[in-house]
């Protein structure tokens, strides 16, 4: 709806007149990442009707695609690809700082005409295998969680009706 209503009053560049790659981006990020992540990141897919590629130069080692607003905007944004390792990197460091890929970035991927988000767009701490590995960590684990609780609970006890409430509480807290 945002995207029509940017296309209404012309603000969306024309050459983000398709939005099933958009759609494609959008099925491809709820699929890997968790539902919380991707609520942070679905706005990225909006804004990246705003955004238009001005300059497209290669490199020996990656491709650099200036990104802005309009033909004359002030600001601008540089995002390299990695084609090798399919690695992006951009200007803004929303990546690095968030780990939650761009709107300079998702435009980059329209532009080259990526339908789905590369595995190096989504950190393991947001992907939706993440609890699945800690799990599995868990259960291979040296150690059990009552005796972890029990460990924890005598430090702070003096006596055992101390100790008795403490583990009420921390089981309780746990469930």
């Amino acid at each position: 709806m945002r995207y029509i209503s940017q296309r209404r009053s012309g603000k969306a560049h024309p050459d983000m007149l398709s939005v099933s790659p958009l759609h494609d981006l959008e099925m491809s990020a709820s699929n890997k990442l968790t539902k919380e992540i991707f609520f942070l990141f679905s706005p990225m897919l909006f804004r990246t009707c705003t955004l238009k590629v001005q300059t497209h130069t290669l490199s020996q080692t990656c491709d650099i695609y200036t990104l802005s607003k309009s033909i004359n905007a002030r600001k601008e944004w540089q995002v390299c690809r990695y084609c090798d390792s399919n690695i992006f990197k951009c200007s803004c460091l929303r990546m690095e700082s968030l780990g939650i890929p761009c709107d300079h970035i998702v435009a980059v991927l329209i532009h080259v005409e990526l339908s789905d988000i590369s595995d190096s767009l989504v950190l393991d701490r947001w992907s939706k295998n993440a609890c699945y590995k800690i799990r599995a960590f868990v259960e291979k684990a040296p150690f059990c969680w009552d005796s972890t609780i029990t460990k924890m609970c005598v430090l702070p006890c003096g006596d055992e009706a101390e100790f008795v409430d403490m583990m009420d509480k921390v089981h309780c807290e746990i469930s």
